[in-house]
């Protein structure tokens, strides 16, 4: 493997170690750098959020940032991300830290853009499947916007999104609601729920925009009231004993994931050797995730109730694995183990993972 490809590697992972790797070789990467920032690289950006903040950091490294974002404008002023959820969340997490943490005019131009781009749309087309997924991008560049900005930047979005609630009459209230539920929810972490009510009250005096988005979103909290649980029928153990054994006959022969996974659950201190060869033979590809990111979550299950479980099959996990969630629960155990060396501990300052940089910053 190249330099190059370690380099993405670690890149795609959110790992540390980029930092230490790119200080000598700022031009090698530089395109690596710049398809961190025109790509969502997150595993899973639900569970994980985006890599911006990463991919941020990396740019910092280079004299001059305007190299990454402009290419990163010109993307997030296209079409292309009206719909990719993914795509809108990774390159509007990066803008915002350009636009607030640079404090680039050109940055913050382009998110004001960008909503008169997708708010024209929402305002002039009739809802369809493009409409609905518009929306839900729309949604997080009002909350970005809404959380940037002053209460009168905050008032203009609300009565923006009273004008189209006002133009689409036809749909239910509630309807409309679930559509900036997310907004609406992001609006009362920031202001005081009192206050915001009040001044839009206010302005709703003198607004219908304002009215109708009252109507829509200032609405009691609903109250559900919890339903009986069901219980678990009791699960059959399965006969750990033979299940070890043909683990262990089919790993003997040849690499097989299904086997390893087993070999895992049913772990004994003398399975050490061959399961340390085996994790040399996991393929770590996003492509076909499935295989080896369940032998981390297995490695990581026993880990916890097993001390038994080798301190290198952590090591191997904090290595490779692509998941930054993965990553986090194997730096947790190793710091419970005292494996963390120094060096281990600065790339956690450095890592993608707010998790990963706090439990190292507790260590420093």
């Amino acid at each position: 493997m190249s330099e190059k490809e370690i380099f993405k590697n670690f890149m795609l992972a959110g790992h540390g170690r980029c930092f230490r790797l790119l200080e000598h070789h700022h031009e090698e990467y530089k395109d690596l750098i710049l398809y961190g920032c025109l790509h969502d690289i997150a595993f899973d950006l639900q569970c994980e959020g985006s890599r911006s903040q990463f991919m941020y950091n990396l740019v910092l490294e280079y004299d001059n940032y305007h190299e990454f974002m402009n290419p990163v404008i010109e993307k997030f002023l296209s079409e292309e991300v009206n719909t990719d959820w993914h795509l809108m969340h990774h390159l509007l997490d990066l803008l915002e830290l350009f636009a607030f943490d640079t404090h680039d005019k050109k940055a913050e131009q382009a998110l004001k853009d960008k909503y008169q781009q997708m708010y024209e749309i929402i305002m002039t087309r009739r809802h369809s499947l493009y409409i609905h997924e518009l929306l839900q991008n729309f949604e997080l560049l009002c909350a970005c916007l809404m959380q940037n900005f002053d209460f009168d930047s905050a008032l203009q979005i609300f009565r923006d999104i009273g004008a189209y609630f006002l133009r689409k009459k036809h749909i239910p209230d509630e309807d409309l609601h679930f559509r900036f539920e997310s907004f609406w929810f992001w609006t009362k972490e920031k202001y005081p729920v009192r206050t915001l009510y009040r001044q839009i009250r206010k302005a709703a005096g003198t607004s219908k925009e304002i009215r109708r988005f009252q109507r829509v979103m200032c609405v009691p909290e609903k109250k559900y009231k919890p339903g009986k649980r069901r219980q678990k029928p009791e699960s059959v153990q399965p006969d750990t004993g033979t299940e070890r054994l043909s683990a262990l006959e089919i790993l003997k022969n040849h690499y097989d994931e299904d086997a390893l996974e087993t070999l895992i659950s049913c772990y004994r201190p003398e399975d050490k050797n061959i399961l340390l060869e085996n994790l040399n033979h996991v393929i770590i590809d996003r492509e076909t995730f499935l295989g080896w990111h369940s032998i981390t979550i297995e490695i990581l299950n026993q880990a916890e109730k097993n001390a038994a479980v080798p301190d290198e099959a952590l090591l191997w996990i904090y290595e490779n694995s692509q998941c930054a969630c993965c990553r986090r629960d194997a730096v947790k155990v190793m710091k419970k183990r005292l494996i963390l060396t120094d060096s281990m501990t600065e790339e956690c300052l450095l890592d993608c993972s707010g998790d990963i940089r706090g439990l190292a910053e507790k260590i420093f």
